[in-house]
């Protein structure tokens, strides 16, 4: 198995111009199965020096990655249009290797009647969520965006930090693209942490902010829509849409 990993990773290196280089240097190669989409990393002491998306439309470069390092990532499907193949939602996640304090997310949307993929970005960064690292039940098609800051409630600083409680969005994917999704059941879960959080703080800047993320919540919670400074907080960058045939 190893050396089937490594024939296939020298080969992907040799296809997309890539030189082994130093004995540091190192071709990954992610993917989901039963997709056509692989993400090519060149990676040198850990960190991507070179980054490519290889699709059947072809092959685009993903340079909001390089100069980070890979640092997980996690996948869901769900039927979005009209054929029996579920489609994919799929995050990865890049940290800055001396600062893991700050870093990208990397999505990767694809449907697939009509083959098509959208590219994006999103900043993150260590929140007291990592702290607590709440066990959620997170329904099939969704995942979660934690944003490093908190959204400017109030005309209030936007505040950040692996101290705070920051802003929390659900992510699904529908036939225009990844979206901000309502999920209630999500956010009651997410709003029992955050009364806490409201209750033992002292600081009354933050209280006043987490008094506002808890109102935001509580809508959420009961099918509402995100507030005006959540929408304007969501820092989420599309870079790149491609299709090809089926």
């Amino acid at each position: 198995m190893k050396k089937m990993r490594f024939l296939a990773a020298f080969v992907l290196a040799l296809l997309f111009g890539f030189t082994m280089g130093p004995a540091e240097a190192n071709t990954r190669v992610l993917s989901v199965p039963g997709y056509p989409v692989f993400l090519v990393l060149r990676e040198e002491a850990g960190t991507v020096t070179q980054a490519i998306l290889r699709t059947p439309a072809g092959l685009q470069p993903v340079t909001e990655i390089v100069g980070f390092s890979f640092a997980g990532e996690t996948a869901s499907t769900v039927r979005v249009d009209s054929d029996s193949k579920p489609d994919l939602l799929w995050k990865l996640s890049f940290l800055d290797w001396k600062d893991r304090s700050q870093g990208v997310a990397l999505w990767i949307s694809c449907l697939t009647r009509q083959p098509r993929l959208w590219l994006a970005v999103s900043p993150v960064g260590e929140t007291l969520w990592d702290a607590i690292r709440p066990k959620l039940t997170v329904p099939r098609g969704t995942l979660l965006y934690v944003s490093p800051i908190l959204p400017a409630f109030f005309s209030l600083p936007q505040y950040q930090g692996k101290e705070i409680l920051t802003y929390v969005y659900c992510l699904h994917l529908d036939e225009t693209g990844p979206v901000i999704g309502t999920v209630p059941e999500v956010y009651k879960q997410l709003l029992r942490i955050v009364q806490t959080v409201r209750e033992h703080e002292f600081d009354p800047g933050r209280k006043k902010a987490y008094e506002a993320l808890e109102t935001d919540f509580k809508s959420l919670s009961e099918g509402g829509k995100p507030s005006t400074e959540a929408i304007l907080n969501f820092n989420f960058k599309k870079i790149a849409e491609v299709s090809w045939r089926p």
